[in-house]
Parts: structure tokens; sequence; C-alpha cells
């Protein structure tokens, strides 16, 4: 797998031919966050993908839903064959999702994701 890098903004990086994109598990990690990082209705071409992040976030006793949604998205995307750990924090308004997933590369990838409320 291949995927275009992101600067430290989230923009794509374009201009310097092949050092713009990454490969294997880096492309998988940062797929699975780009995915994440996803609100529903935002992508023109597919109005369902991604999380209900202003309800999830905005609404009491969603937690358990948006750690389904949150694992559905890591499960679907490409390349991955499984997650190995799932945990979820909420501390105050700071909610964070570290996981770890096994890959077609034969490795695990690990991340988080972390957001303020």
């Amino acid at each position: 797998m291949k995927f275009r890098n992101l600067d430290n903004n989230g923009d794509w990086n374009f201009g310097r031919g092949k050092s713009d994109f990454i490969a294997q598990n880096d492309a998988i990690g940062l797929n699975i966050k780009t995915r994440l990082n996803s609100w529903v209705n935002d992508c023109f071409f597919n109005q369902t993908a991604g999380i209900d992040w202003l309800n999830r976030l905005g609404s009491t006793g969603q937690r358990e839903l948006l750690e389904l949604d949150i694992k559905r998205i890591i499960q679907q995307s490409e390349d991955v064959t499984g997650i190995l750990s799932f945990d979820t924090f909420l501390n105050g308004r700071s909610f964070t999702a570290e996981y770890s997933v096994e890959t077609v590369y034969s490795k695990s990838y690990e991340d988080k994701l972390e957001l303020e409320l």
C-alpha cells in the first residue's frame, strides 16, 4: 500500500515526487488516522463515510457507540487484518482512543487518536 503523506497541518504533500508518499505500515496507519478524522456528510462522494462526531461527542450515553464506530473504521481500513488491542479514555474534556492492529505485512501498528471536547 502507498499513501500520500501529510504535512504538520494535515494537508497532502505535493511537489517532491515519490518522497511525497509513504508505504506499508506507515501508509496503513496514516490511512486509519485520516479515516478516523473524517466526519459523516463531509465527503461529497460518500456521505456515510466517517464518524458522526457531532452527535457522538455532543450527547451523553454515546461512548459505546463511538467506540463501535472507531473499531468499525479501523477494521474496514485497507490492509488491516485485525485489531490486537483497543482502549479508550475519557478524562474531563479529553478523549483518547489507543489501538494496535495487525496488517497484511505481518506486523503490528500502534497509534492513538486524541481529541479535546
